[in-house]
């Protein structure tokens, strides 16, 4: 009778407790109902052979769905089917006759843009497919057989990001979005969603996969977003500050080296108009010039006008500087004509080089062909007309002959024609050696007249010196003004102080956010929820404080004594499993209470009361006993199913699912609000059929994993 009466004080403070708080106190979590959308309808299993109809596990949306069942029936391959239908890049699915006796995987689910079919099929020895397929409709009819796949899983994975509308920007805006730092995606939200039977107790373990680093790594990068802290506004913001950062750094170095060009040249005017006056460029009067506007329009007006044709004042004109001007042109053209010869002395030499060599070619020809009539005229006068060499008779070798003495005919006719070249070549080499001298007579005596006039008059070749000097001068004015006006007309000071307006505007925006204060207060609502859910459970002290470390990704705990403790330096299954059940459906109820969250409304247990009865599981002798529970246990397990029961059920408004898989029977939750019975597998009832097993396996009595 205590204990009866104990129990429904306890129910009663469970249900008042839970559902006033969570309901009351944060009454934001359950108002809003924004976390993603999707909810699980079916699990389909195709089967490998024909013949039988797909095997169909329907869920309650908005609930808590429980498969009860003995061990070997196939409840922990649960997880491993939702995960590896929702894009997992590996699968995880227990080897052995489940994947021997299934063709596809899928499951139906229903999202804010209707039912959707993903389905994805057995992978062999490959550790998971890439094919997979997929339907879309309001409401999808599941196919009897899939033929072939119409997708592919990273197209599937692209539009589970659309789904939750995931931010494409990384977390790490130092990084650039690079590595663990990178954009968030759906499968990295499944940490929050999958309580498998390894982790749902594990003391070193709080979150689906968060054993390897990479997984580990990326869960600490998202978790401020995730939390609200960072929103996808606040972290473009981010984005939009780095960038006005690296573009106004690039803006100031380029004022920077402007402004220092202009200070330079500025410090240099009044030497560069004295200069101009040395030069001739500008009157006496331009020296009196002070203001550096008045000095700035002079130089401009010089720039504008190029190098004057007579760069010396006009009293330092005479007639031998025109005369100087007229004999360099003259040089200029005297030394084209001579080259001209030149060129044409070479080109004559290698030809009469040629003719020779081609001369001596023929004449060895001739040589060899010369014997050819000594041979004809020994046929016309020999009587027998034999060979005077071979004692051969020459009449069968008369057309030879006659060949070879025509051949010595065209070199010899060549020969004389070659013979003439040379009378040619001779008049035009004369030719050209007389223009050649000629030419080089006129250079010597422009070139003497020309030094003589350097030499009677240094002013001529001050003109040469100080046109060169002039032109030199103006190019150097040019490109100075160049960039003196780029300085002043690229509005860099404007850009300048418009980048940093928009930074500190940003700033402000950020600021009013303030990322730290609202990770903080986050953590603590998070704290509260995780507290109240606690006490409700099975800690071993229902007072303790709670504070999720997102660094360790692990829970403390703190007791009266000022002690805190990580979840793996406490004892107790009761302990881990209470402390994992509360740290996730906490984080479910702050999820709700964002104005958007991305994480699925979903979370799935894989056999959560295993902490209670291992010493039963660690004796059992048959493969199908169903381990039991003791007495002094029930009343601890009943209370975790009464929770699951009130969280779905109190989520007003709020898309929020579990699916729990245990051996605990209808005893310990028959009853319960907001739970749900999907199946028993008992007494020969399993996840696969056991004619699907008979018909891949006929000798296989074993079952199904898990």
């Amino acid at each position: 009778m205590t204990r009866l009466r104990s129990y429904f004080w306890r129910q009663k403070s469970l249900e008042i407790g839970l559902v006033g708080y969570l309901c009351a106190s944060s009454a934001s979590y359950f108002t809003w109902s924004f976390e993603l959308k999707l909810q699980v309808i079916e699990i389909i299993l195709w089967p490998r052979r024909g013949g039988f109809a797909p095997r169909r596990l329907p869920f309650a949306p908005k609930k808590t769905n429980i498969i009860t069942g003995a061990s070997k029936t196939g409840k922990s391959s649960i997880i491993p089917i939702i995960d590896y239908c929702l894009a997992s890049d590996r699968c995880s699915i227990p080897v052995g006759v489940i994947r021997q006796a299934v063709a596809w995987f899928g499951i139906l689910v229903e999202t804010d843009e209707g039912q959707k079919l993903l389905a994805r099929p057995e992978p062999g020895k490959q550790p998971s497919a890439q094919e997979m397929f997929v339907i879309e409709a309001d409401e999808v009819s599941v196919p009897h057989r899939i033929e072939e796949a119409n997708t592919n899983f990273k197209q599937v994975k692209a539009t589970l990001d659309r789904l939750a509308q995931l931010t494409k920007l990384g977390t790490d805006v130092d990084n650039q979005g690079s590595g663990y730092g990178g954009r968030p995606s759906f499968r990295d939200l499944m940490a929050f969603c999958f309580q498998p039977q390894n982790v749902v107790a594990n003391p070193d373990v709080l979150f689906y996969r968060a054993d390897t680093t990479e997984h580990r790594e990326k869960l600490r990068a998202i978790f401020p977003y995730v939390l609200g802290a960072i929103t996808p506004d606040s972290l473009e913001k981010q984005w939009e500050v780095d960038r006005l950062r690296r573009e106004l750094r690039v803006k100031r170095r380029e004022a920077e080296a402007y402004e220092q060009a202009s200070k330079t040249w500025t410090a240099s005017i009044g030497n560069w108009v004295g200069e101009a006056y040395e030069l001739g460029l500008v009157e006496k009067n331009a020296l009196e010039k002070k203001g550096e506007a008045e000095l700035l329009a002079l130089l401009n007006s010089l720039a504008r006008q190029g190098i004057p044709e007579r760069p010396v004042s006009a009293d330092a004109m005479e007639e031998s500087a025109l005369e100087y001007a007229a004999l360099q042109v003259e040089e200029t053209k005297l030394n084209g004509e001579l080259s001209d010869v030149r060129h044409r002395l070479n080109r004559l030499a290698e030809l009469r080089s040629s003719v020779d060599q081609y001369k001596l070619s023929l004449d060895k020809r001739k040589e060899r062909l010369s014997l050819s009539r000594w041979l004809r005229n020994q046929a016309h006068d020999s009587d027998q007309g034999t060979c005077p060499v071979c004692a051969q008779t020459m009449n069968s070798h008369t057309e030879a002959v006659d060949a070879m003495c025509d051949a010595l005919a065209v070199v010899e006719s060549d020969t004389r024609r070659a013979l003439q070249a040379p009378v040619v070549f001779d008049r035009d080499w004369n030719t050209l050696n007389k223009s050649l001298r000629e030419l080089t007579d006129k250079l010597s005596a422009v070139s003497v007249r020309r030094k003589g006039i350097e030499q009677r008059s240094a002013r001529a070749k001050q003109q040469r010196l100080q046109t060169n000097a002039a032109a030199r001068f103006l190019g150097a004015i040019e490109q100075a003004l160049v960039l003196y006006n780029a300085r002043v007309n690229s509005g860099a000071a404007k850009a300048i102080q418009d980048i940093e307006a928009r930074i500190r505007e940003l700033l402000a925006e950020i600021g009013r956010e303030d990322f730290e204060s609202l990770l903080e207060k986050a953590l603590k609502r998070l704290s509260k929820s995780m507290e109240k859910l606690a006490s409700k459970l099975d800690a071993e002290d229902p007072d303790a404080w709670l504070q999720l470390d997102t660094k360790e990704l692990t829970v403390r705990v703190g007791g009266d004594e000022g002690r805190n403790d990580y979840l793996w330096q406490l004892g107790s299954g009761a302990n881990w499993l209470t402390y994992h059940v509360a740290a996730t459906l906490a984080l479910h109820a702050l999820f709700l209470g964002q104005k958007r969250s991305p994480v699925p409304g979903l979370m799935v247990y894989d056999q959560p009361s295993q902490v209670y009865f291992p010493r039963k599981l660690a004796s059992r002798t048959k493969v199908d006993e169903d381990p039991k529970i003791a007495d002094e246990d029930t009343d601890a397990v009943r209370r975790f199913f009464d929770v699951f029961g009130k969280a779905t059920s109190s989520f007003k408004g709020g898309d929020f699912q579990i699916i729990v898989v245990d051996h605990a029977g209808r005893e310990i939750w028959e009853g319960l609000k907001g739970v749900h019975l999907v199946e028993e597998w008992r007494n020969g009832k399993k996840l696969v059929p056991e004619d699907w097993i008979e018909a891949v396996a006929p000798n296989s009595s074993t079952g199904v994993e898990g």
